[in-house]
């Protein structure tokens, strides 16, 4: 009688190939991924030539647009003090860097081959500083763009009264308040002849009354409402050249002018009327 062969012997030629097989699938991995390593630390080290290639530097930094800005500095900040490869230049990265400066309103940057960058810089126009828990200088778009010292920047009007709207750094007007502050200052432009900005120590806006000339001899408030400033800053002229005739200008407490063709003045010996 044949004996049975026993199935549950194992069978270590089996065995060996099984473990060859793994092995040589371990190594042949690791053989793989030492290869991609050193083939990627390659390409590495060959870009890095590639940058470091004089033919391939930054010939030309072209500005447009710079008119407070210096130069050298704006570079210094983005990260383009030349030397510098044309490949290591990010416009979009170089651009944001550029708006993130306050004194710029937007930056455009653009590569001119061969070897050109091109910065396209608007810068912010100060339109006016704004007092509300500190000074601060307002853009011709409403916007408070930079904390400053009011004596540096005494060419300026200066606007008061937004206690009660919470502005801040970077903070901007409503636009129905930027415009009528416009006007105001387009009338103002228009009679500067009379009434310098030198004249106005404030300009108060108060939200629902509109704007109040404070003038710097004897702060003397002359309010102006909302609208019309033009036809109101023409009466006003009425009006101090009668003041100043009668010799009341160390009496006058306000100048009323937001009535239709009246101005009614606070301070003078008689009743007010309107003039």
């Amino acid at each position: 009688m044949r004996s049975k062969r026993n199935r549950y012997r194992p069978n270590r030629a089996r065995q060996k190939a099984l473990v060859l097989t793994w092995m040589r699938g371990v190594l042949g991995i690791s053989a793989g991924a030492i290869a991609v390593l050193l083939f990627s630390a390659a390409l590495a080290h060959s870009y890095r030539a590639i940058l470091d290639l004089p033919w391939l530097s930054v010939e030309e930094i072209e500005t447009v647009g710079l008119k407070r800005l210096q130069r050298d500095e704006l570079l210094q900040q983005v990260g383009l003090a030349q030397p510098i490869s044309i490949l290591r230049v990010r416009t979009a990265l170089v651009a944001r860097r550029l708006q993130a400066h306050p004194w710029v309103h937007t930056a455009l940057v653009r590569i001119e081959p061969p070897r050109r960058v091109v910065l396209e810089v608007e810068e912010r126009e100060p339109m006016a500083l704004v007092h509300n828990q500190g000074f601060f200088l307002m853009d011709n778009h409403g916007q408070l763009f930079l904390q400053v010292k009011p004596e540096n920047y005494q060419q300026l009007p200066l606007f008061t009264g937004f206690a009660d709207a919470h502005l801040k750094l970077g903070a901007t007007l409503p636009e129905d308040t930027l415009m009528t502050l416009r006007n105001l200052l387009g009338a103002l432009e228009q009679f500067k002849g009379w009434l310098p900005l030198a004249d106005l120590s404030e300009i108060r806006w108060q939200d629902g009354d509109g704007v109040t000339l404070y003038t710097t001899r004897g702060a003397i408030p002359i309010h102006l409402g909302s609208d019309s400033f033009v036809e109101k800053l023409k009466r006003l002229q009425t009006v101090q050249k009668v003041i100043s005739e009668r010799q009341w200008w160390d009496m006058v407490k306000t100048i009323d002018l937001d009535y239709p063709r009246q101005a009614y003045i606070k301070g003078i010996p008689t009743q007010p009327k309107g003039i």
